[in-house]
C-alpha cells in the first residue's frame, strides 16, 4: 500500500517520465535553435563590447604596476568581468524567456502543435546553454588575444604566459603516524623523527614525455615540535624512489609554505611509478600533511588550451544559475525568477564564508552550554537565535552548490592548468543540480495550464 501523501509524488514522477520519453530530439533542437535566434535578436552579444571595454580599462593601471605584475592584473580583471557578465546573461535571458512567451502569447503557437511542454522546456534549456557556451568562448578568445597582444608589445620584460598541470598522488599514507585528525576533505597526518615516521605519496601512470629535464614537486607541509608549541619551521628530508633509482634532498621550510623540490626526470621509468617520502630532519620535531599537500607538475602546455579548460568551469557555474532561473520562471514572474538566481549566485559564491560561519556558531553554542563562553559572540544574541541561524544555514548549504569548485582563478593565478580530474570533479558537482532543476522545470511546465 502506498501512503496517500505519496500518491501525488508518484503520479508526478510517472507523468514526468512519460513526458521525457516523449521528447523528440528534432523538435527539441528546433526550439533550442529558435531560442538562440531570439536571444541574438535581443542584442545579447552587445554585452561583449562592454566586456572588451572592461578588459581594455585594465591598461589604465599599468603605470602603477610593475611589468611582472601586469599579467596577473589582466587575468584577474578578465576573470572577474567574465564571471559577472556571464552571470548577467544567464540570469536575465533565462529569467525572461518563458515569462515573455507567456505574456506575449507565443507559447500558444507551440502548444497547439505536436510539441510537448517538456520538449519546450528542454529546448529552452538547451538553447540558452548553447548561448552561454558561445558567450563564454567569445570572451575567452577576446581575453587571450588581448593578453597575447600586450605580451607582444611589452617585450622581454613581460612574464611568460604559461600553464602547468598539477597532479596529486594516487595514494597517501603515514608510516608510524603520531595522530590522525579528521579533516573535511582529507585526513591530515603527523609523523615525528623520534618514532622514525614518514609521510609517503605514490604517483602512478606517469610518462617520461610529460616532463622536461626535471620533475618539480610542490609541497605544503606543517612543521613543528612537541616540546615547543611556538615552533613553525624546521628541516625536512625528501626521498624519491623508482625502478630507475633514488634521489635524496633536504630543505628548511616554514609551516604551510609552498616549496618546490626538483627531481631528475629520468627517475620516471616505463612503469610510470614514483614513490615519494618525507621525514623530519630535526630530532625533536614533527611534520604533517594531507594528501593534497604534495603535487607534481607536468611540463607547460599551450596557454590557450589551458585557458579553454578553465572556461569550462565558468560555463558550468553559469549553467547552474541558468537552470535554477529557468526552472523558477516556469511558475514565477521574471523579476522573482531573476532574484532567485541572484540569491543562488551570491550564496554559492560565499559558500566557504557561510560554512565557516556555521562552524563558528556551533563552537560558540558548545562554549555556551559548557559555561566557557568567550567574547567572540556578543552576549545580546540569544542562543536560540544562534541555533536557528546555524540550522537554516546548514539547510541552505545542503542544496546550494559550492561555486569555489568552479573558481578558475585559483589555477590561473598560479600558472596552473585545470587537469582532467579537476574538470571531472567540477562537472560532477554541477551535473546533479542541473539535472534536478531541469527535471523540476519539465515537471512544473507539464502541469501548467495555458487555457
Amino acid at each position: 500500500m502506498i501512503p496517500n501523501f505519496l500518491i501525488p509524488l508518484f503520479a508526478g514522477g510517472a507523468r514526468l517520465a512519460t513526458r521525457v520519453l516523449a521528447v523528440s530530439p528534432r523538435r527539441t533542437w528546433a526550439i533550442a535553435r529558435m531560442t538562440l535566434i531570439e536571444a541574438s535578436r535581443r542584442k545579447v552579444f552587445t554585452i561583449l563590447v562592454l566586456f572588451a571595454l572592461a578588459l581594455l580599462s585594465s591598461t589604465a593601471f599599468f603605470p602603477s604596476v610593475e611589468t611582472a605584475g601586469r599579467l596577473r592584473l589582466m587575468e584577474v580583471w578578465a576573470l572577474r568581468a567574465a564571471s559577472l557578465f556571464t552571470a548577467i546573461v544567464a540570469l536575465f535571458i533565462s529569467g525572461s524567456s518563458l515569462p515573455g512567451d507567456f505574456e506575449q502569447k507565443r507559447i500558444y503557437l507551440l502548444v497547439t502543435k505536436p510539441v510537448s511542454k517538456s520538449t519546450i522546456f528542454l529546448g529552452k534549456l538547451l538553447g540558452l546553454s548553447l548561448l552561454l557556451a558561445i558567450f563564454v568562448a567569445t570572451m575567452g578568445a577576446v581575453t587571450v588575444v588581448f593578453i597575447r597582444g600586450v605580451q607582444l608589445l611589452a617585450g622581454p620584460g613581460f612574464p611568460p604566459v604559461m600553464a602547468q598541470e598539477r597532479r596529486e598522488a594516487d595514494r597517501f599514507e603515514a608510516v608510524r603516524p603520531l595522530s590522525t585528525d579528521a579533516d573535511e576533505v582529507d585526513k591530515k597526518r603527523y609523523v615525528s623523527a623520534g618514532n622514525r615516521g614518514a609521510l609517503t605519496w605514490q604517483f602512478t601512470g606517469l610518462r617520461r614525455a610529460d616532463f622536461g629535464d626535471r620533475v618539480v614537486l610542490e609541497t605544503r607541509l606543517s612543521v613543528g615540535s612537541p616540546t615547543d608549541r611556538f615552533r613553525s619551521s624546521g628541516n625536512v628530508l625528501l626521498d624519491v624512489t623508482s625502478a630507475r633509482g633514488k634521489h635524496h634532498a633536504a630543505q628548511f621550510l616554514n609551516t604551510n609554505e609552498e616549496l618546490d623540490w626538483s627531481v631528475p626526470a629520468d627517475l620516471v621509468g616505463p612503469d610510470g611509478t614514483l614513490d615519494v617520502a618525507f621525514t623530519c630532519g630535526d630530532g625533536d620535531g614533527y611534520i604533517g600533511a594531507a594528501k593534497p599537500g604534495l603535487g607534481i607538475y607536468l611540463k607547460p602546455m599551450l596557454f590557450e588550451f589551458a585557458f579553454a579548460r578553465g572556461l569550462v568551469l565558468l560555463l558550468l557555474q553559469a549553467m547552474t544559475v541558468l537552470s535554477l532561473t529557468l526552472m523558477a520562471s516556469s511558475f514565477l514572474s521574471a523579476p522573482l525568477s531573476i532574484l532567485l538566481g541572484i540569491l543562488l549566485y551570491i550564496v554559492g559564491s560565499a559558500y566557504g564564508y557561510v560554512k565557516d560561519g556555521t562552524r563558528d556558531i556551533d563552537q560558540s553554542l558548545v562554549e555556551l552550554r559548557s559555561g566557557k563562553h568567550k567574547s567572540s559572540v556578543p552576549d545580546e544574541i540569544p542562543p536560540w537565535f544562534l541555533q536557528f541561524s546555524s540550522a537554516v544555514s546548514k539547510r541552505v548549504l545542503a542544496v546550494v552548490p559550492d561555486f569555489d569548485d568552479f573558481d578558475f582563478s585559483k589555477w590561473l593565478l598560479k600558472d596552473r592548468a585545470v587537469s582532467g580530474r579537476d574538470l571531472a570533479v567540477a562537472a560532477g558537482h554541477a551535473a546533479m543540480p542541473i539535472l534536478v532543476l531541469g527535471a523540476l522545470g519539465m515537471l512544473v511546465l507539464s502541469f501548467k495550464d495555458f487555457g
